[in-house]
């Protein structure tokens, strides 16, 4: 019983003295913890809630010292106290301190109607921080839904500026520009007119070196009786074939060539 006090005086001074070394205070809160362990399975459940009551009240965010506290409780016969440092423990587990701790290595050894109660408040914890965050997280999709139909309806909201007060006047436009949009179109000149020449006669390949003289108006039409290549032409020398003239007698085929 003493040693544990003086652990705890000594504690509550080193954290008097230097409260910027976090180091050491884990590693004291861990101490005193594990002292409230080993007490706790060695039978001596006074002096393991007291180690455990003075690591608690020196602000270790371990949820083991709760839940061996709670056991602690338990065995003085003390279930009201140990079931709110099982649901402390459940809550510092699930709140998600700045380490994380074995706990259900740490529990092993523990079984039976303790183990049962301390499972059961981790579970109901591990539910109502699921709740809170399902919450959370439509509270905020409604506050961006609302944000942004308010918005939507507010007409005196500030309007955007228009786009020529954002960019500017334009300079006024050059006209000499050549690219500019005031340009005018430049006209291009006429093209001077070029005398026409007289068209060269181009000579007949197959007619005779001289141009053919053209035929008057008058001509009289060509007789169809000078036509050379007609059946009924006359003989080139002009004189008509008599009507009565013989008619030459058509060869034998069967006659013998060779006969005298």
């Amino acid at each position: 019983m003493r040693s544990y006090l003086a652990i705890g005086f000594a504690v509550i001074s080193l954290l008097a003295t230097r409260p910027a070394d976090v180091v050491a205070q884990d590693s004291v809160l861990a101490e005193l913890y594990g002292h409230g362990v080993h007490s706790y399975f060695a039978g001596q459940y006074q002096d393991a809630h007291g180690y455990l009551t003075t690591a608690i009240d020196q602000g270790t965010q371990d949820p083991r010292a709760f839940y061996f506290r709670g056991l602690a409780y338990l065995s003085l016969g003390r279930p009201d106290e140990a079931k709110k440092d099982f649901q402390k423990g459940a809550e510092l587990e699930t709140l998600g301190a700045d380490r994380v701790y074995p706990v259900s290595d740490s529990l092993q050894r523990i079984q039976g109607a303790a183990r049962i109660e301390i499972e059961r408040q981790r579970q109901d914890a591990r539910l109502a921080a699921r709740t809170r965050t399902v919450k959370a997280s439509q509270a905020r999709y409604e506050q961006i839904q609302g944000a942004e139909q308010q918005v939507l309806r507010n007409p005196n909201r500030p309007q955007p500026a228009p786009a020529k007060e954002l960019v500017g006047t334009p300079p006024a436009e050059d006209a000499s520009d050549p690219f500019g949009g005031g340009a005018q179109p430049v006209q291009p000149e006429a093209a001077p007119a070029v005398a026409a020449e007289p068209a060269e006669s181009v000579p007949d390949l197959f007619g005779d070196s001289n141009p053919t003289e053209a035929m008057p108006a008058d001509a009289p039409a060509a007789d169809a009786s000078t036509d050379p290549f007609a059946d009924d032409a006359p003989a080139a020398t002009g004189e008509a074939m008599p009507a009565d003239a013989p008619a030459t007698p058509a060869a034998d085929p069967f006659a013998d060539p060779f006969g005298s």
